[in-house]
């Protein structure tokens, strides 16, 4: 069987209402393709990388479509206290040891969140509206414990306030009448995210070219700053050479964070904790840790 890169969307900052969309939830998972047919599924990643064997329990996909060939295209997401966890399903997604695959099984169980039908049968549907590939969608597919079908909600800017309300990733919006085009960004789909907000002490930085490039970052708890992560992007060459000089003038021999890696520890220079920085993150990791900052703002102590 001929497999598929998938259809991305075109990132877009604001969120917007529009007849012509229907949207989603941006699950914060792994973007799988399923190729299920009569005695077996293969889990396809976009990477056109085969993940089948780390998610076992997705082979019941069989049955619930009653040995159908059918393609679908989906995201596997894990959970941890009720929350939606990436670092949890990577654990799943890099597992590769039987042994490991066996123990994870039971220890981070996930979800198939299903949101396109691309072949059924003999029949490539991938031409097809997305609106009549989600009504056969529906019609072949039984909800079950771990398989679902993406919910559609016909306001962006409602459904973008309560991912905020609950700090969800984002969302995503498709045109109604987008045909799926394999392989491509399109702007018939679109995917806003959800980016938070931190103000982090500035504890330290790293150095190319004699200049900084990197800061690490930390918040303190009591009287205890923690480290929280590195963050080199959002600023512009000029503002770091322009930031570079006054950090070199706060360095200092000691330490600020209560602990940090000591690969970072070696390349980094320390600087007294008076600076602070807001950034934007996509989230906190299970080792509380920034995802993805970016720099939005430097000022002094506040």
């Amino acid at each position: 069987m001929e497999f598929f890169l998938p259809m991305e969307p075109v990132i877009r900052e604001q969120v917007f209402d529009n007849e012509e969309f229907t949207y989603q939830l941006k699950w914060d998972g792994v973007r799988m393709l399923a190729y299920s047919g009569k005695n077996q599924v293969e889990l396809i990643n976009k990477r056109l990388n085969n993940r089948t064997a780390q998610y076992p329990e997705l082979k019941a996909l069989t049955s619930i479509l009653n040995g159908r060939k059918v393609i679908l295209d989906g995201e596997i997401v894990a959970f941890k206290e009720s929350r939606v966890s990436f670092p949890a399903v990577m654990r799943r997604d890099n597992a590769r040891s039987e042994r490991s695959i066996a123990m994870l099984l039971k220890e981070v169980p996930v979800s198939y969140i299903i949101f396109d039908l691309l072949w059924d049968g003999d029949k490539d549907l991938r031409t097809l509206p997305l609106t009549e590939r989600k009504q056969r969608l529906r019609e072949l597919m039984i909800p079950q414990n771990g398989i679902h079908v993406i919910e559609d909600f016909p306001s962006g800017s409602s459904l973008f306030s309560a991912v905020q309300a609950t700090n969800l990733e984002g969302i995503v919006a498709k045109r109604k009448a987008s045909p799926y085009l394999s392989g491509k960004k399109h702007r018939d789909w679109f995917k806003i995210k959800y980016r938070r907000r931190q103000e982090c002490v500035i504890g330290g930085y790293t150095v190319r070219n004699n200049t900084a490039n990197s800061l690490l970052l930390g918040v303190y708890q009591g009287d205890s700053l923690h480290y929280v992560g590195r963050a080199s992007s959002g600023l512009s060459e000029s503002a770091w050479e322009e930031l570079h000089s006054v950090l070199s003038s706060l360095q200092s021999s000691i330490m600020p964070f209560i602990s940090l890696p000591l690969k970072i520890t070696r390349e980094s220079y320390f600087v007294k904790p008076i600076l602070v920085v807001e950034v934007e993150f996509a989230e906190w990791t299970e080792t509380m840790h920034l995802r993805s900052p970016v720099i939005k703002k430097v000022r002094g102590e506040g």
